[in-house]
């Protein structure tokens, strides 16, 4: 068995853009929102620990790639 590498809320905040606390703050607090309805990448939670898998956060930005914004809602 391989053990994929684990995110943490504020790596994959980091990964988002986010370089400031306030802005990690932000995409955290975004994520949360995503996980409550369901629309963000897949996660473990340990506790009251969250945690991302590489491939998934990767999956969910693949899966969120379009062409026109109209196909966004």
């Amino acid at each position: 068995m391989v053990l994929e590498r684990m995110m943490t809320t504020t790596q994959v905040a980091r990964l988002l853009g986010a370089e400031t606390t306030e802005e990690i703050r932000t995409r955290q607090g975004y994520l949360a929102q995503l996980r409550y309805r369901g629309q963000g990448p897949r996660f473990v939670k340990q506790g009251r620990m969250i945690l991302y898998r590489e491939s998934a956060i990767a999956k969910w930005l693949e899966e969120c790639e379009t062409n026109c914004t109209r196909s966004v809602r």
